[in-house]
């Protein structure tokens, strides 16, 4: 019996005595087994036997690359390959100095002389950084823009932490459309905060994961598709409007809960195809209307057609041959028999043309609405907070014009000082609070900066990284490690300090009087009253601050306290 020591695992690993098939532990393949630890479950192919423990490449000379076992529990779960671009779960290789990795396929090549083209970007539809990859071999899911599936070698900016993607074509996708849909309003996209399933299509009322089209002003929300396919009207002898169709897989009604208009039977069940008004929110079921099973018009197509309901399997795309835009699953089409020929019923039934046809030719024709920059509103007095369901525009106010007593909605706690107001709601905070929402470095996160969210943006429960307790309203993230921690806590210091007065400078090496906290360095106002807790003089100029016991000390005092217990130890 062979026994190998392999550096993947701790125990001695020793060949099956029975010749079986098995899941690698390293490369995850189907593959015969050529060394087993039983009592710890851990299989390896003959392949995997064979890896270096670590590889040198000419484009990463400096350091080598050493091998890395997949763990599911690693956060980030997923890295991208320096050589080729996938994303991948499984093992591979990195440098431990630099964020070089090589998946196993091309830790294996003889030489790498160039590398991946790195980039790096944050994007207003996603809550964590993205990086220019490709999905790899196991792509699934849909682009979150355009909601078209992924393809393995589709260059796309991805998630490490959610494999979540965007095609990099699509960055550059307007952000904003008018749509016969909701004609009182632009659509416009929403961002990371409002997205990523917490809001529900009109038109289908299925949960939308991508990144929706949206009026905040009314609540209303669309997916991409769908909103493509409420472009694509029918106009019929028994309505004076354009009929739009909503396809079985809606959970409910698009209007309000009506009756068809011929039957008179309501429209509830799920089963139901139909076709809505927007004008006159009336429900028109689809066998009811009287659309031919068969039909044959040449202009279109020059076998006969067939209505059908096309059946969505393993992502595959179909498009109509009239418009040329996909045709979504579950929708009813005009079928060829004897060839691949596909048609949207609107398009094969219409008369002319309509206009708009296409999701591009409702692109705004002036420039793409910029989202107002922290910076603009601050020169203009104003300050913005997002919220889940409204964007705060924040005034400052005077102290007089609140009716009673208020807490702060972001931090809770009671306001003393001139609040400031949102313009369109009862929304107060402090004036230190405010502005967190300027993304902005703080003393207990300096490497980054900490974005201010109205609540935890992962469907898991994450707990403050200061009290370890779980997250659950307005919190500061960060988008590129994904630090995060209470607003009450961070601001626990910045109630102490004033955002008047003093100014945190850089952190101290050592720790308070009590021995429990770590401190900062601040700069004091010589207008600020505040004295040192050891001799009780008052401070301005740099100064040493416990943030958690609110304490302040000379620097010269803390420096001497330290030497003193040094010195009686």
């Amino acid at each position: 019996m062979g026994k190998l020591e392999h550096f993947s695992h701790s125990c001695p690993l020793t060949s099956p005595e029975v010749v079986c098939e098995g899941i690698c532990n390293i490369c995850f393949e189907d593959q015969v087994v050529e060394y087993a630890c039983k009592p710890c479950n851990f299989d390896i192919c003959k392949t995997c036997s064979k890896l270096p423990q670590k590889v040198s490449h000419d484009f990463h000379s400096e350091h080598p690359l050493e091998f890395c076992l997949f763990q599911y529990d690693r956060k980030p779960g997923y890295i991208v390959c320096s050589c080729c671009g996938n994303m991948s779960s499984c093992s591979f290789y990195e440098c431990k100095e630099c964020e070089v990795y090589l998946d196993l396929g091309c830790a294996l090549l003889k030489n790498i002389f160039t590398g991946w083209d790195v980039r790096e970007m944050l994007h207003y539809s996603h809550e964590h950084l993205l990086r220019r990859c490709r999905p790899g071999q196991d792509a699934r899911g849909s682009c979150l823009l355009c909601e078209l599936p992924l393809s393995p070698s589709s260059i796309c900016y991805g998630c490490v932490y959610c494999y979540s993607f965007l095609h990099e074509r699509c960055l550059d996708l307007p952000t904003e459309i008018r749509h016969p849909v909701h004609l009182e309003h632009p659509l416009r996209r929403l961002d990371y905060i409002r997205s990523g399933g917490r809001t529900f299509c009109g038109a289908c009322r299925e949960k939308i994961d991508s990144v929706p089209f949206g009026c905040l002003e009314c609540g209303f929300y669309i997916h991409m598709r769908c909103a493509d396919s409420f472009l694509r009207c029918l106009m019929h002898e028994s309505h004076e409007h354009k009929l739009f169709y909503v396809s079985w897989n809606a959970k409910e009604h698009f209007g309000r809960k009506n009756c068809c208009q011929i039957c008179l039977r309501a429209v509830v069940s799920s089963l139901d195809s139909y076709y809505h008004c927007i004008e006159c929110e009336l429900e028109f079921h689809f066998e009811c209307l009287g659309i031919s099973k068969t039909i044959l018009k040449r202009s279109c197509h020059i076998h006969p057609l067939v209505c059908k309901r096309v059946c969505g399997e393993d992502d595959s795309l179909e498009y109509c041959g009239v418009c040329e835009t996909l045709i979504h699953a579950g929708h009813h089409v005009y079928s060829c028999e004897e060839c691949d020929f596909l048609g949207h019923i609107e398009c094969i039934l219409r008369e002319k043309e309509p206009s708009p046809l296409y999701l591009k030719d409702l692109y705004s024709c002036v420039e793409d609405v910029k989202r107002a920059t922290n910076q603009e509103d601050y020169e203009t007095n104003k300050l913005m907070v997002n919220d889940i369901n409204h964007n705060h525009v924040m005034t400052l106010i005077d102290m007089c014009e609140l009716e009673d007593k208020e807490h702060c909605h972001i931090c809770e706690k009671e306001i003393l000082g001139n609040p400031w107001k949102c313009e369109t709601c009862n929304f107060v905070t402090h004036n230190f609070c405010v502005e967190l929402g300027k993304p902005s470095r703080h003393r207990f996160h300096w490497n980054h900066l900490l974005t201010l969210m109205p609540k935890p943006l992962a469907t898991d429960m994450m707990s403050c990284k200061s009290c370890r307790e779980d997250i659950k309203g307005f919190n500061l993230f960060c988008r590129i490690c994904t630090f995060i921690i209470h607003v009450s806590c961070a601001m626990r210091g910045k109630r102490f300090l004033g955002m008047l007065g003093p100014k945190v400078v850089g952190t101290w090496r050592g720790r308070c009087l009590g021995g429990k906290h770590g401190m900062v360095q601040v700069m004091f106002p010589r207008s600020y009253q505040k004295v040192c807790i050891i001799c009780h003089e008052r401070v301005f100029g740099k100064a040493v601050s416990c943030m958690e016991c609110e304490t302040v000390y000379h620097l010269r005092c803390i420096d001497r306290h330290r030497i003193k217990d040094r010195d009686s130890s």
